[in-house]
């Protein structure tokens, strides 16, 4: 008897809020982005299906409105002059339209904005989001119209690779964009016409990160100024760079340097080619605060002139080839390595038609149409021996990999500074990972 009242009771609910909702029919949904491959997420089943069941939802919360089983489906515009100016309606329903326009930022605050664009608080926009909405009675007038401005900001990166330069949100970011979006529009006690949104930037697919990290623990590492500091196995470590200088390897007279046989003949035929350059040795100390170790970095490198007109007043700075550089112990030599520049390994690739959060490869999007595959090329390679084992650091733009004894032990993320690390081999020392961080941001890796 119990289960009987408690079916009817569900189905005369269910008849009472169906008849309290008036029918929507969705009409022009149309987007561009003059920015980047943003609007291509609409293509995504999971996202388009996400913002359908979010507008239906706010449509009802707010104004009573109901979309049914009705689909929503974007048109994807290549011209800006191609978005409707204005709609019919010949059904005895309501229609709902809706525009999305992506525009540069410099773009956007130039057209809309001029007197803004030195203002400090614009700083950091990377693009902006235009959304308008509007829903429409059977006789065609506008019973409401709605827009919102989303100026898109840059928050820091939690993930791994090689970020895009014209698309700043991962399919989920973008999904609730669009959500928090019409919740304002809809909402008639949210006066807002402008909203500021960061985000961290999605990073390109690959076949040599993504995959491998997406099931390991991510450690955060705060950087500021010459320290870095992060918490591993219950303790926390903190280790510190001093500014970097040079040493001028002097070649003649009496205060000629005293170099090793090798290095001295890389150094004479070096010179033959560029008898204006300058021979010096790089120099960096750095420092393991917990357990007050002191180190030093030395890279003998070639100082000339550049003859690049676009940056012709910044020298030229090279590593010397041979296994001449070191990092010291106080007196005693921890490593001793090679330094190779702009290497090509083409059994790494990148994705640039896919996106992700940059920490779990469920994440991958598709961005275009294209199936094209990039080989990934290091600025550095560092190779060598640290405590007499072999090691080897791939240094990126945006990242650095470490490998110890042809594994890889360490992935760091990060520009300038290590800001994030994932550790694949758990049973690696901290000391040892820190003498490896230490060596992979370096400054003049930079």
């Amino acid at each position: 008897m119990q289960k009987t009242i408690f079916t009817f009771y569900m189905v005369f609910l269910s008849v009472v809020i169906t008849h309290a909702q008036t029918m929507v029919q969705p009409g022009s949904f149309q987007c561009i982005s003059l920015h980047g491959p943003l609007m291509y997420y609409w293509n995504n089943p999971t996202v388009s299906t996400q913002f359908t069941q979010d507008l239906n939802q706010q449509l009802f919360a707010k104004k009573g409105y109901s979309l049914g089983t009705n689909p929503i489906r974007f048109s994807l515009l290549k011209n800006i002059k191609e978005f409707n100016t204005s709609n019919s309606n010949t059904t005895s329903f309501p229609i709902i339209h809706m525009k999305l326009a992506e525009y540069p930022a410099s773009l956007y605050l130039k057209q809309f904005y001029p007197d803004q664009l030195n203002d400090s608080s614009q700083q950091g926009i990377q693009s902006v989001l235009l959304v308008e909405l509007s829903i429409q009675n059977n006789n065609a007038a506008e019973v409401f119209n709605r827009s919102l401005e989303v100026f898109i900001k840059k928050s820091n990166s939690i993930g791994f690779g090689i970020p895009f330069n014209n698309l700043h949100l991962s399919a989920k970011g973008f999904s609730e964009l669009m959500k928090k979006s019409v919740e304002i529009i809809l909402d008639s006690n949210n006066l807002n016409e402008q909203i500021e949104l960061k985000a961290s930037p999605p990073t390109m697919g690959d076949n040599f990160i993504i995959g491998a990290i997406t099931n390991i623990p991510k450690i955060a590492i705060e950087s500021k100024g010459l320290f870095s500091k992060y918490a591993h196995n219950g303790k926390t470590e903190l280790i510190r760079w001093d500014e970097q200088r040079y040493q001028e390897i002097i070649l003649k007279g009496k205060n000629k340097t005293i170099l090793p046989p090798g290095l001295s003949s890389i150094i004479v035929e070096m010179e033959k080619e560029n008898p204006q350059a300058v021979f010096v040795f790089l120099m960096q100390e750095a420092r393991n605060i917990v357990l007050n170790r002191n180190y030093q970095l030395v890279i003998p490198a070639r100082v000339s002139g550049n003859t690049s007109s676009r940056i012709s007043n910044m020298p030229i700075v090279e590593p010397l080839e041979g296994n001449n550089n070191f990092l010291f112990n106080e007196k005693d030599t921890i490593a001793q390595f090679t330094i190779e520049t702009d290497q090509l390994d083409s059994t790494k690739k990148i994705y640039p038609y896919l996106s992700s959060n940059g920490f779990d490869s469920s994440s991958l999007t598709r961005i275009n149409d294209l199936d094209n595959a990039v080989n990934f090329s290091s600025l550095y390679l560092l190779k060598g021996k640290i405590h007499n084992q072999s090691f080897s650091i791939v240094v990126g733009a945006f990242f650095r990999e470490i490998y110890l004894n042809n594994e890889r032990i360490v992935l760091l993320g990060g520009m300038e500074q290590p800001e994030r690390m994932v550790i694949f081999n758990p049973n690696i020392s901290t000391e040892l990972i820190n003498e490896l961080i230490l060596l992979s941001y370096n400054r003049f890796f930079q």
